[in-house]
């Protein structure tokens, strides 16, 4: 930094033409890095707060681009003023390492163990990262009980990379997942599809085949100690292969998503676990991930190997009743006979016992399944399929499972020929109500978006369906216009406020105003991203149409769609206090703490003590500083004594003033550098032309033979030495093709503007400072307050310091820019002297009111 400081100073002693272009083109770059920040910044607050259902490598790829450009954006500031902003690093710093703790580090381990036994050792507290859900579960059941299971062994998420790795598939998959949208299902259906076909014609890498196939030698001879028939069919083992990702069994359930392999033979083992694989990629599966907000990372696919045991009875505990039935007094144990899964699969209804959690040997309730269509199973020679003394086993491990893991629990066990009980799987109960009732109010790929807004009926009438939607959300009031910031105080409560803009400072009625309607404006800016942090609705890009909305008009504004109706409309407004109602999605969750991280702004008054890098706890109050300190940076590019001006050419004008040029990138027309002097005709810049036809308005009279220059600063230094067209004593003029940075000296008193107006609206700002003068304090103060009040008509927020008036105004298009500028020079022009002319502040008064309504007119006329 001190390098850079040393390099600035000689480059603004030795070659100061050269140090304001290179600021210029510092600040370009700045406001290039705000613009891609900003709408990055909505792309993400939309995902979140609609929300749009995408993979969550789709927020982590823009969450960190937004991070790196944050980073850029910060260094442009710096660099254009290396010593002013200490504080500035660090904090940028902060804000990415906690936006980098909720994405979380991506966990890629191609590497052994490709496969574990889940036994009494070390194995069994590997960690879940490369276990997975449901053996995790299982793994800890044998760690911590002595509750039977049966033997076991996981294929770990190690195991799933190197597959992914082997046969080039991880970056196909990335690619892919990025393009995810679930308001497309048609795409979502092909996507899953190509990839489950990538992953089942695969090859397993010899690697790990080799130590994939020695563990299932071992889980083979341990199959052997169980009961005759067990894992046997006509003396070949087969096997079950189930699903294990992570997430799976924690706090999203993931049941029945999966896929799952039964009755596997020892020759069919490499396809079914590619099948098991390929079952993280299908619709269903995809669709329940999306709507949690899981990336691919979180649910790397492990696979848990049991062998098939030849169930006699199978089933269900909940260690406590999901439905809540009997008040948190039972269990509930589902029976069927035969395997679990005609239970899991709906396909058979249970028996049903409820078992005391205070004595599991008594039984509260216990119910037969009703007689069935279906071909029943052999006889079991009971009416229920299962005895009191293994339920109350059950209930038992139930209380004991519930204790280990911490919560209540979902266990899936069986019973054997022998009698013989064993728990295959622990999960925690996830909702009040059953697991399928909540699963079925998830979308699935061919929902309809449920936050559409309904269509009124026909009898209600649109005022206006042309909005653009920048902050989404229903609202009715009455319309109240304003047209500056010196308005905002007077916006009663409720208001649906009709503004010009949207500039930042309207965050002083975001808690008054029921919803704002602008003329002009976009979705990226920042007031946008606020009132969508606040749930205020925004509609804008109106335009002239805006004149449709009479002062005190009741209407109703649909944010969703960009429609105004005329009065109240009681569909709108009870649908959208039903979606307000509604809880947030699990997405929604997951995207809130990022979001806060990412687009929440502190930082609205750059005025207060707290607007420091400090102060910085979000992107969007880095872009917010930084965009405020590279406006003003640019403002004070020069000072009072014109360095930098050498390379400058006069220009000769119509009007008494001397000024000199100089040119940053396309400010002046092809061929203005081989002339000596310049003419109006030689100017390119959009803003110094607006000013011109400011100051060369037909109501400006120019006093002949009086020349404008600085006054104060002849009187002190020339002694009649200097030239009165002198660089030292003109105004002067930085030019580019959209921007322009002018002091203006007039007698005794000077003003300094520095603008940019283009077709970006977000870019567009202009910045002004007038002062001195050499009349009476009185008088100097009513030409302020003139001035100050025909700038406030044209939205710009002004401050007086004694002498000194400061001025701004922003993100406005460029038609309405440079009509303000427009209004500058025409002020610029009509005000020489004038702090000697004016006779009272009435007379003041008088000629603001003129003026006001001069450019109003010519306002209503463009």
């Amino acid at each position: 930094m001190a390098l850079a400081s040393i390099k600035r100073w000689a480059e603004r002693v030795f070659t100061p033409d050269e140090a304001i272009r290179r600021q210029f083109s510092l600040f370009q770059e700045l406001l290039h890095e705000d613009k891609l920040c900003l709408k990055t910044i909505t792309r993400l607050e939309e995902i979140g707060r609609k929300p749009i259902l995408v993979d969550w490598s789709r927020v982590e790829l823009l969450t960190r681009h937004l991070l790196d450009r944050m980073d850029r954006l910060a260094d442009r500031l710096q660099c254009m003023a290396p010593e002013d902003y200490p504080g500035l690093a660090p904090a940028c710093g902060q804000v990415r390492e906690e936006i980098e703790a909720l994405l979380g580090q991506e966990r890629w381990r191609p590497e052994r163990p490709y496969a574990l036994h889940l036994e009494k050792d070390p194995a069994t507290e590997s960690p879940h990262e490369i276990m997975g859900g449901k053996a995790q579960g299982l793994a800890q059941i044998i760690a911590r009980t002595d509750i039977p299971v049966p033997p076991a062994m996981v294929l770990t998420t190690n195991a799933y990379q190197r597959f992914l790795e082997a046969n080039g598939l991880r970056k196909m998959i990335r690619k892919k997942l990025l393009t995810l949208d679930l308001r497309r299902p048609e795409r979502l259906e092909r996507i899953a599809a190509q990839i489950r076909e990538a992953i089942q014609q695969g090859d397993v890498p010899e690697d790990m085949a080799e130590d994939v196939e020695a563990a299932l030698d071992r889980l083979s001879s341990l199959t052997q100690t169980l009961p005759e028939g067990n894992g046997k069919a006509s003396s070949e083992l087969l096997f079950a292969v189930r699903s294990s990702a992570l997430a799976e069994d924690g706090d999203a359930s993931f049941a029945g998503q999966y896929t799952t392999r039964l009755n596997v033979s020892r020759q069919d083992f490499w396809t079914a676990y590619k099948d098991v694989l390929a079952g993280k990629f299908s619709t269903k599966t995809l669709t329940y991930r999306l709507h949690y907000g899981l990336s691919d990372v979180q649910t790397a696919m492990a696979a848990l190997v049991l062998p098939m045991i030849q169930a006699k009875t199978s089933g269900v505990v909940y260690s406590r009743d999901p439905l809540d039935l009997c008040k948190g007094s039972c269990l509930v144990i589902s029976a069927v006979a035969g395997a679990g899964s005609r239970l899991v699969d709906g396909s058979a209804v249970p028996d049903t016992f409820l078992v005391s959690r205070k004595n599991p040997a008594h039984f509260l309730a216990k119910q037969a399944a009703p007689e069935q269509n279906n071909p029943p199973l052999p006889s079991l020679g009971e009416q229920l399929c299962l005895d009191d003394s293994s339920a109350t086993s059950l209930a038992r491990w139930g209380l004991e499972l519930e204790e280990v893991f911490g919560r209540p629990q979902d266990i899936e066990w069986t019973q054997d020929h022998s009698g013989g009980l064993m728990v295959l799987q622990s999960r925690p109960i996830h909702a009040s109500g059953s697991e399928e009732s909540e699963e079925s109010n998830l979308p699935t790929a061919t929902d309809p978006a449920d936050r559409t807004t309904p269509q009124p009926s026909d009898h209600v009438a649109s005022i206006l369906d042309v909005g653009t939607p920048a902050s989404t959300g229903v609202a009715s009031g009455r319309v109240h216009r304003i047209t500056s910031e010196s308005d905002l105080d007077a916006v009663p409560q409720g208001a649906v406020v009709l503004a010009p803009g949207i500039p930042p400072s309207l965050v002083q009625i975001i808690h008054k105003a029921a919803g704002v309607i602008a003329e002009q404006g976009g979705k990226a800016s920042h007031f946008a991203s606020v009132a969508r942090e606040f749930g205020l609705p925004v509609i804008v890009g109106l335009g002239s149409g805006a004149a449709a909305l009479e002062q005190e008009r009741l209407v109703t504004m649909d944010a969703h769609r960009g429609v105004i109706y005329d009065g109240e409309v009681q569909e709108l407004l009870q649908w959208q206090k039903k979606q307000r109602a509604k809880p947030p999605t699990p997405f929604q969750r997951q995207m809130a703490p990022l979001l806060q991280r990412v687009a929440s702004l502190s930082l609205t008054d750059p005025e207060a003590d707290t607007f420091t890098p400090e102060h910085c706890h979000s992107v969007h109050d880095v872009v917010r500083f930084v965009h405020e300190h590279g406006t003003r940076e640019m403002f004070s590019l020069m000072d009072t004594k014109a360095r930098g001006m050498r390379r400058g050419k006069p220009l000769e004008s119509e009007i008494p003033i001397v000024m000199h040029v100089l040119d940053l990138g396309e400010g002046l027309h092809a061929g203005a550098e081989n002339e000596r002097a310049l003419t109006l005709e030689h100017v390119r810049s959009g803003p110094m032309l607006a000013v011109w036809s400011g100051l060369t308005d037909k109501d400006v009279a120019w006093s002949e033979g009086l020349l404008h220059l600085d006054w104060e600063r002849f009187d002190q230094v020339s002694g009649g030495i200097f030239s009165l067209k002198s660089s030292l004593l003109s105004s002067y003029a930085l030019l580019a093709h959209r921007y322009a940075h002018l002091l203006l000296r007039f007698g005794y008193h000077f003003a300094v503007l520095d603008t940019m107006a283009g077709e970006r609206a977000d870019e567009n700002y202009i910045q002004f400072r007038f002062k001195g003068g050499g009349g009476a304090d009185e008088k100097k103060n009513w030409r302020l307050e003139m001035i100050q009040a025909v700038l406030q008509a044209f939205d710009f927020q002004v401050q007086i310091r004694e002498d000194l008036l400061e001025a701004k105004c922003a993100r406005q298009d460029q038609q309405r820019t440079e009509l303000r500028l427009n209004v500058l020079g025409y002020l610029l022009g009509r005000t020489p002297l004038l702090d000697m002319a004016l006779e009272s502040r009435d007379h003041a008064v008088r000629l603001a009111e003129e003026m006001r309504t001069k450019w109003n007119q010519a306002e209503e006329r463009s």
